[in-house]
């Protein structure tokens, strides 16, 4: 499986240039860049995640409208659907279109941020990334291998 060295500069581009187009076509949604690429200096899929938040009667809608300017729609479940850019097997961006402060959102940023505010959290997920990599090369499960981990950092916003 290939992880990419940091590309900080490249990831951020890439993440207004989507944030850009998606907030002419959908000016109410709340964009924010998650995943390891908006990590500081850590190895990643070089795929930026982008978070698109909007009311939960716009997520289909706002999920369309993506398609229809060539986002192509990759998966739906209630309240989260996600597309790509440009085409599932060459992936620049993965778009995830959810319901703006609702459960997944708040996971995902507070994983992001709890990531970014303690180095070394962010330096044990890399190390995570990078070993589950070296055993697979199946998407699917490289996700699924880091998902203890994910749910034990996520745990803690529960306690707080």
């Amino acid at each position: 499986m290939y992880l990419s060295e940091p590309k900080m500069a490249e990831w951020q581009a890439r993440f207004v240039t989507h944030r850009r187009r998606i907030q002419r076509l959908l000016p109410t949604a709340t964009l924010e860049h998650i995943g390891s690429t908006a990590l500081p200096n850590i190895v990643a899929k070089d795929v930026v995640d982008v978070l698109v938040g909007v009311q939960a009667n716009q997520i289909q809608a706002a999920a369309q409208s993506l398609s229809e300017v060539g986002y192509v729609l990759e998966g739906q479940r209630e309240e989260h659907h996600w597309l790509c850019w440009p085409q599932p097997d060459k992936r620049e961006a993965v778009i995830h279109v959810v319901l703006l402060g609702g459960e997944i959102w708040h996971k995902r940023l507070f994983f992001r941020d709890h990531l970014r505010q303690n180095p070394a959290e962010a330096r044990a997920y890399e190390a995570l990334k990078l070993r589950i990599a070296a055993q697979t090369d199946d998407w699917g499960e490289y996700t699924a291998q880091k998902a203890e981990f994910v749910a034990r950092i996520l745990a803690q916003g529960r306690l707080t």
